[in-house]
């Protein structure tokens, strides 16, 4: 009989087993561990290298974290959602709207802008503040919202995979509407792509964790790809923790060259159309909301948020820049305030407070035709401060 070689010797089967049980053990147990730890210090906002258009996916419990990170629990929490409006594209971080608003609330309240470029208002900020409902009962959820638009219990098909991760952990209330809107998306997987390998992940990362500590790995330790914003084999690997938030300051960039010839047609083109699929003129010469649009947006509506989440939940109307509105005929601009009137009382009517600004900003308060300087956004954070006050004292939160 031949004595065992070294390399028999050095594997053994059941030794090989027992160790990868082991290792595949821990990177559980390394999931739960970093799912509960903050790994963003001195978070300000998500930015571009710690958000999907770099391939990197937050997930509930890293947007958790950052909350009871930066929320004591006798504060009152206010959960900044949205887009790239509420992000605040345009203004430095040290100058960034949110920041304004914290001040002028105080620290009676703690301000967390958890919003994302092109999100709706029911997409991962919102699931987060959710989730910490019970962690965080005082608590205030903000959003930006376009004229007449609803948004899906659901969000977004870019930021879903933030839906999934709560909704199969069990963080979230029972909603029937969000149920019945999951079904959906289950029965059509031929519109909806890989909406089954995207759920059936989604429930075993429910179980191990794994996403949890890739998104902790990525954000301390390295990346494993290139990206479109990290092609450089320099950058490509760094950990995504590793850059700035340097989102440039609409305000050091020329009026004229903002607003120059070049921007201007696509732009008005938009401004001209902002409203224009939700409305016809009677007989008269009035304008009309179409039947439909006007059904298919208080069904979005109601059943955006859960009845109980409704009476803390705030959502503003966003305006385009004054620069573009007022070379718009008369009776358009009189569309688009009818559209904001009709969105502020369909949300109020359903049970969510609302408000609208920009009407009274000047042009320079808007970087582009959306998004909003750093002056604007002060502007902002005043109205907004005064509504979450007021909602405050409604809500019974400031007798506590």
């Amino acid at each position: 009989m031949n004595p065992p070689s070294q390399t028999t010797r050095l594997f053994r089967p059941a030794s090989f087993l027992i160790g990868l049980v082991l290792g595949f053990l821990a990177l559980v147990l390394a999931g739960r561990f970093v799912g509960h730890t903050d790994w963003h210090p001195n978070f300000v906002r998500f930015h571009p290298h710690i958000t999907s258009e770099t391939l990197y996916e937050p997930t509930i419990g890293e947007l958790s974290s950052i909350i009871r990170a930066n929320c004591r629990p006798d504060q009152i929490l206010v959960v900044v959602g949205g887009n790239s409006i509420f992000q605040g594209v345009g203004q430095p971080v040290d100058r960034v709207w949110t920041r304004h608003l914290q001040e002028l609330l105080g620290d009676r309240y703690a301000v967390i802008n958890l919003a994302f470029r092109g999100a709706y208002a029911t997409d991962g900020a919102a699931f987060a503040a959710e989730a910490m409902r019970k962690e965080f009962p005082r608590q205030i959820y903000l959003a930006n919202i376009a004229p007449l638009n609803g948004s899906a219990p659901v969000g977004s098909d870019t930021y879903r995979f933030m839906f999934f991760d709560a909704y199969y952990k069990g963080l979230l209330t029972d909603f029937r509407a969000r149920d019945d809107a999951l079904e959906n998306f289950l029965a059509h997987p031929h519109i909806y792509e890989g909406i089954h390998a995207k759920t059936r992940l989604a429930k075993v990362d429910a179980a191990l964790r794994f996403r949890d500590f890739w998104t902790w790995w990525s954000a301390n330790l390295f990346f494993t790809f290139p990206t479109e914003r990290t092609p450089d084999i320099r950058t490509a690997f760094k950990p995504r923790n590793a850059f700035p938030d340097i989102e440039p300051d609409f305000e050091t960039i020329p009026f004229e060259e903002r607003f120059s010839d070049r921007f201007a047609q696509a732009e008005m083109e938009i401004a001209r159309n902002y409203t224009a699929i939700y409305y016809e003129k009677d007989a008269a010469g009035a304008w009309k909301l179409f039947s439909d649009q006007e059904a298919g947006f208080h069904d979005n509506v109601r059943n955006a948020f859960p009845d109980e989440l409704k009476p803390r939940t705030l959502l503003v109307v966003s305006r385009n820049s004054p620069y573009y509105t007022r070379q718009l005929p008369d009776d358009i601009r009189a569309r688009d305030e009818l559209a904001i009137r009709h969105t502020l009382a369909g949300w109020r009517e359903a049970g969510h407070a609302s408000i609208d600004y920009g009407l009274d900003f000047a042009d320079t308060d808007y970087g582009d035709r959306t998004h909003l300087t750093v002056s604007g956004g002060r502007k902002l954070a005043k109205l907004v401060a005064a509504e979450i006050e007021s909602m405050s004292e409604r809500l019974g939160y400031l007798s506590r």
